[in-house]
């Protein structure tokens, strides 16, 4: 629910990129975006980002599903990237090293280059990013919880590993044309606390939960907003489950949920009706997030309006 696993960012590839052999008047004009100016990101103590960051990045985005170095054994492990994306839109792209190894890695980058490829899909070289990594949603992280992620990965062990790149010929040529960054570099939070406000954020912008439960539609293959937290019943193949309701219909949703019953299923990978959540909802890191956290994404859930939409669940074989 709130992270990017393996299963489901290789799936997203095609959603993501479901219209880049469209015409160029359905994209908009290339253009580059400036690093941003962090200075005002980090006000008063700021020992505590790298902290911040490795929460963020450990615990509730769970970037290790994708570029640990042996994501599907080990999401805890080190940054070192490799893991491979297949797309006939996109060629082959592989999870990026997030060490800080000067030659192969995050060495070479400042802080806010790296927060401006994970906000606004821009490397440092200025290409624009494959949007397997849904920087779409990413973009609304504040300045300061993206200024803690940077932090973070700047403090891992460097680790020496070449990652290549295979863009395809249409990725190659639509992001030399007209395929652009997302816009804008500066972002703010509400003040952390168990509420809605704060759990929308949470939940949409650093956790993720958005981009899975999320359905898409259209040609572009973009999140339907008027149902946020709707669930898909008809994700894209690769997804070995179907992302479930969230919104609080109480027929389809999770409307008959107490806020004890969501925080037991995120602990214990338990819901309510006894059936075990499927490891593509990373639940085993998503557990380690702090009550009052766990409350407001709960409290924001409630917010929305109900939408009855039925999920099947599948029974797949965990990988």
């Amino acid at each position: 629910m709130l992270a990017w696993s393996r299963t489901r960012i290789r799936a997203s590839c095609a959603a993501s990129l479901g219209a880049l052999a469209l015409s160029i008047s359905l994209a908009g004009c290339h253009h580059n975006v400036p690093v941003p100016t962090l200075a005002a990101a980090a006000p008063g103590d700021t020992a505590g980002l790298v902290a911040r960051g490795e929460y963020i990045v450990r615990t509730v985005a769970a970037c290790g599903g994708c570029h640990a170095t042996d994501a599907e054994r080990d999401a805890d492990g080190p940054l070192s990237g490799g893991m491979t994306f297949k797309d006939w839109r996109l060629g082959t792209i592989r999870a990026a090293n997030l060490t800080p190894d000067s030659a192969t890695g995050l060495g070479a980058w400042s802080d806010a280059e790296i927060v401006r490829a994970l906000r606004n899909g821009q490397s440092r070289d200025g290409r624009l990013l494959a949007p397997v990594m849904p920087y779409e949603w990413l973009h609304d992280m504040s300045d300061r919880d993206a200024l803690a992620v940077a932090r973070y990965l700047k403090s891992l062990p460097p680790l020496r590993s070449q990652v290549r790149q295979q863009p395809g010929v249409l990725f190659r040529v639509g992001r030399s044309t007209f395929l652009s960054p997302e816009r804008g570099t500066v972002a703010t939070a509400p003040v952390r606390a168990p509420n809605a406000a704060y759990g929308g954020y949470f939940a949409q912008h650093v956790g993720l939960c958005a981009d899975c439960h999320t359905p898409r539609r259209g040609l572009m293959s973009k999140p339907d907003k008027h149902r946020l937290f709707a669930g898909d019943a008809h994700p894209p193949k690769d997804f070995p489950q179907n992302p479930s309701n969230l919104t609080p219909d109480s027929a389809t949703g999770i409307g008959r949920w107490s806020e004890a019953d969501f925080m037991r299923t995120i602990r214990t990978g338990v819901d309510p009706k006894g059936d075990t959540l499927h490891p593509f909802m990373p639940w085993h890191e998503n557990r380690r997030m702090t009550d009052d956290d766990l409350r407001a994404i709960y409290r924001f859930l409630r917010t929305l309006p109900p939408v009855a939409n039925a999920v099947p669940r599948r029974t797949v074989a965990h990988r």
